[in-house]
């Protein structure tokens, strides 16, 4: 297998001479995506997937170059970086920024005025210093081809040089200062696409797979519909509030922990500043928004904490004192070098010879010497000493000037820290607001003793206590704090925004509560540069709607937009287990996806119950692993259901189902529990002939449905999932067992009835 492409490819696109004349436009735009590609398969993350998909890198530079998603993403991209191309430039040189630039022109002249001083000398020179001369031509020719390499790369490096001496231009590419984003937004997750869309699958009944890490059964995030949704509101929307609806276990908090971590949002941008809450049990509008402006606060300081150096104020005075100390003497050093060796060259005593040098520079300041008098008028000695004392005064200035820089930088810097510590401060001031009830006293006692034992006093003392704010005064506050910081954040590049999350609305028990929550709540969104996320379940929404309260029109109030986090589909599900269990088989990927409904919880707790068998027992089958998991999932059932009758009123109808729910654990063979099955439901269509009988004992016909099709569908997974399953028989249609595990807890006698159908349409009695 090819592991990458070969550095003596050719670029196709750049040899397509009839694309560049019909369509420049679209012939460009190919050719900045294939520039990215190329980079793109150089990362080790895509090599090691293509390697362990065993995919050839021509197959996935073929499908990126063809995708028109992919090229109408990187011609906008071309667009926003605004970077025109002119057709009649032919040279491909590099602009070159003012500092190299400088560079170069101060290493050219040193390199020139050698050679001159060579050339005037060279006559009046003695072999040696002619020799000697020679030597140093080589070592100042070496040092500045060095100089110029190392601080002007691109003189010698071309930029864009990806094929066998075919080159495109920057300019031509046209992408600029878009290529990051390019390269991460757009390409790369074209790649990764195309490895999991041809993924090996693997047919084998027994469960093995590679060891996961520690850190593999939580990592790695699944892109659906909603996550890509919730990723485009977080990257345009600067003030909105959102509802995450959904059932749970379909993953709502782990999209707002996904935020959190900055998995949700683009790379070119900094990760928002994410807050999470928890909606209270105990529900009191007043606290919880100072719970929300604690949590705020808390997390701003740990933004700055993070963003700022950790080196305090006087250890950051020592280390530039330090600086300075090292810098001067390193300065004194080299005059002092520079004055030795400029004496001994010059000649006569050190007071002599700076009285010499004094008055050679005001000669040469004043006119009163030309150039061309100082060459023929000196000795090679003292030509070389001038030279030197040259050197080091250009050094000099060198060092002055880059000192001035340095103490600009640390000017703006200064100034950005003081706007630091001056949110850092107010952030401190708030939390302490929010902590204590602040008190002061101040007073003033006096006593006077007098004649006969007598004495006299008198105090004043005056206390001021800072009342409790009220609710609109708190939603108020930190609606002021929020827009504050979100600012600050953003100007001072520590945090792409402010997200605040508040999770499991469903804690709330009354309905009547969470829906008076939501209204009291709303007072604190729309904040600029601040999104909510508020997380509810269907469930919680179904008994707002089934106690007559307006949860909707709450939710079209409060809310801009609402997404909803649906369970994962089949391939989902597979490409959750794939990307933590590498190499298992798709037979148990099947398995868990049928067993959790796609729930992304749930499967989680297939896929880890999966690895502890898999530690117990050396490469379990499939109807093993099966056994054990619908084994498990039964007792627990059972449990559920045995304390829910054991709420209902007693009665003999009550006792014959509760001695069938106590039999379930204890049926071993599917059709046995395909027959239990059919007795509970049985039962309940038996006791619906009667009316009253129906009005009485709706919550056991109730319990009745619930069971017999958990029961059912038990029977239906063992059946179905046994060692004779190969990979010809695994279809799409298994996913209507995933169904049928998703409508069990709401609708059962729809689920029952698919199910019913199911094991019709496969042959099962």
């Amino acid at each position: 297998m090819d592991d990458q492409p070969e550095d003596g490819s050719e670029s196709d696109v750049l040899r397509d001479g009839a694309g560049f004349v019909e369509d420049f436009d679209t012939w460009s735009s190919l050719l900045a995506l294939e520039a990215v590609l190329d980079e793109a398969l150089t990362e080790p993350e895509i090599i090691v997937g293509l390697r362990a998909e065993n995919l050839r890198v021509d197959d996935a530079r073929e499908a990126v170059l063809t995708s028109v998603s992919a090229l109408a993403r990187i011609r906008m991209e071309r667009e926003r970086a605004g970077v025109v191309f002119e057709r009649s430039r032919r040279l491909p040189f590099r602009r070159m920024t003012l500092r190299e630039a400088g560079w170069f022109v101060v290493t050219g002249a040193l390199l020139v005025g050698y050679l001159r001083i060579l050339q005037l000398s060279w006559s009046a020179m003695p072999l040696v210093f002619q020799l000697i001369g020679v030597l140093g031509l080589g070592a100042v020719i070496g040092m500045a081809v060095q100089t110029i390499g190392r601080r002007i790369p691109g003189l010698f490096a071309l930029e864009g040089w990806e094929r066998s001496g075919e080159w495109a231009h920057p300019e031509l590419i046209g992408l600029g200062d878009r290529w990051d984003f390019a390269l991460r937004e757009i390409v790369l997750p074209e790649l990764r696409d195309h490895i999991k869309d041809n993924r090996r699958t693997r047919d084998r009944v027994n469960l093995v797979f590679e060891d996961p890490g520690e850190d593999d059964l939580g990592a790695g995030l699944v892109r659906t519909a909603a996550v890509n949704r919730l990723r485009r509101i977080v990257d345009r929307a600067e003030s909105v509030a959102v509802a995450l609806a959904g059932h749970r276990g379909t993953g709502k908090t782990t999209a707002i922990r996904s935020l959190e971590k900055g998995l949700i949002g683009r790379s070119d941008q900094a990760d928002p500043l994410v807050v999470v809450a928890s909606a209270p049990a105990a529900y009191e509008a007043r606290d919880f928004v100072l719970h929300l402006h604690a949590l705020l606060c808390k997390a701003v300081l740990v933004k700055i904490s993070d963003g700022s150096s950790p080196v305090t104020g006087r250890m950051r005075r020592r280390h530039v004192l330090g600086r300075v100390l090292r810098r001067s003497a390193s300065l004194l050093m080299a005059a002092g070098v520079a004055a030795v060796v400029v004496w001994l060259l010059w000649g006569g005593t050190p007071i002599q010879a700076g009285k010499d040098l004094l008055t050679f520079a005001s000669d040469v300041v004043g006119g009163r010497v030309t150039l061309p008098q100082v060459w023929d008028g000196q000795p090679v000695r003292r030509l070389i000493a001038l030279g030197v004392l040259l050197v080091f005064l250009l050094r000099t200035v060198f060092g002055v000037l880059a000192g001035a820089a340095s103490v600009v930088r640390w000017l703006v810097r200064r100034r950005r820290a003081a706007r630091v510590v001056g949110l850092k401060r107010l952030t401190e001031q708030q939390l302490d607001r929010i902590r204590f009830l602040q008190t002061y006293t101040t007073g003033w006692s006096g006593k006077l003793s007098m004649p006969l034992k007598g004495e006299a006093g008198r105090t004043w003392s005056t206390q001021r206590a800072e009342q409790q704010l009220t609710h609109p005064e708190v939603v108020d506050k930190f609606r002021e704090f929020a827009e504050e910081a979100a600012w600050r954040l953003k100007v001072e590049k520590l945090a792409g925004r402010v997200v605040i999350a508040i999770d499991e609305l469903d804690k709330i028990g009354e309905p009547e509560k969470a829906h008076q929550f939501i209204n009291d709540v709303k007072g604190v969104f729309d904040v600029p540069g601040c999104l909510f996320f508020v997380s509810v379940s269907d469930d919680a929404v179904l008994g707002f709607e089934q106690r007559g309260l307006g949860v909707r029109d709450a939710f079209d109030s409060a809310f801009s937009e609402m997404v909803r986090l649906e369970p994962f589909t089949l391939d989902e599900s597979r490409l959750w287990i794939a990307l933590r269990l590498r190499g298992i088989s798709e037979q148990f990927c099947h398995l868990a996806h049928c067993l959790s409904g796609g729930l992304p919880r749930d499967l989680k707790r297939c896929v880890v119950e999966m690895v502890d068998l898999a530690n117990e027992i050396y490469q379990p089958t499939l109807e093993t692993v099966t056994r054990s998991l619908v084994e498990g999932a039964m007792a627990g059932k059972t449990r559920a259901f045995t304390a829910t009758a054991a709420t209902l009123e007693r009665s003999p109808e009550l006792v014959a189902l509760t001695t069938d729910l106590l039999r379930i654990p204890e049926t071993d063979t599917p059709p046995e529990l395909a027959e239990l099955a059919a007795r509970l439901v049985r039962d309940d269509a038996d006791d619906a002939d009667d009316a009253e009988a129906t009005e009485a004992t709706a919550p056991i016909g109730d319990l009745r449905w619930h069971s017999g099709c958990f029961v059912l569908f038990c029977a239906t997974v063992l059946e179905i999932f046994d060692d004779g399953l190969t990979g010809d028989r695994l279809s799409a249609g298994l996913h209507r067992l995933a169904l049928v595990r998703q409508r069990m807890a709401m609708h059962p006698r729809q689920a029952w009835d698919d199910l019913v159908e199911f094991r019709k349409a496969r042959g099962l009695s």
